[in-house]
């Protein structure tokens, strides 16, 4: 068998830089094969950065479709396998901060320790934390429209200032003022409510 062959069956899509170049160009068999190839080493670095959640999964297919999405802008094919390592744990830390930040808003704690993992959820747990999401919703609902989106998506999806002002149309320092606003009425409606209180108590238990 010659040289070339024999590469071509050892070398993985992974390394095939004539491969990642046509599914960089867009190139729908390409990016298929490769995508299929990226699935368990995405897969497994989520696992050891993330840990095995019930959202672990959802992380996975989230690292790929950023993957995908921004593999245009990858400039040297040779360097992918690092850079799709890169875009993985930046979705992973993306991921673990929204993540956070709703535990920080259920605790009502603003300096609430992040790095504390919190413990398996048991079904008795499972159905408080419905009835609390189902509370912080019928609360969620009383704020001013503006105030209600900005909200929405800073606390429960993470975006940032500048990504809400573009989604809604305004300013960075507008969307920050919105947040801030409907996130501290959001908070003194639920310290209010006895039952959100109630809620939270036995979730944090």
């Amino acid at each position: 068998m010659n040289e070339p062959m024999m590469n071509a069956m050892t070398t993985s899509p992974l390394d095939d830089e004539a491969l990642i170049g046509r599914s960089s160009a867009g190139d729908r068999e390409s990016r298929e094969l490769l995508a299929r190839e990226c699935l368990p080493y995405v897969r497994k670095l989520v696992y050891l950065g993330y840990g095995h959640r019930p959202d672990t999964e959802d992380v996975t297919q989230k690292a790929l479709v950023v993957i995908f999405r921004d593999l245009g802008e990858l400039r040297d094919a040779g360097a992918f396998r690092s850079w799709m390592y890169r875009v993985t744990s930046n979705v992973i830390a993306t991921h673990s901060a929204r993540r956070s930040r709703f535990m920080r808003l259920f605790s009502l704690d603003p300096y609430v320790d992040e790095s504390v993992t919190a413990p398996e959820s048991s079904p008795e747990k499972a159905v408080t934390r419905i009835q609390l999401f189902d509370r912080m919703s019928h609360h969620l609902q009383k704020l001013k429209k503006k105030k209600r989106l900005a909200v929405t998506l800073s606390v429960f999806f993470g975006y940032v200032d500048s990504e809400i002002g573009d989604i809604v149309g305004c300013a960075p320092e507008t969307a920050k003022k919105r947040v801030q606003h409907g996130r501290r009425e959001l908070l003194r409606a639920v310290r209010k409510d006895p039952t959100c209180r109630e809620l939270l108590e036995e979730v944090a238990v």
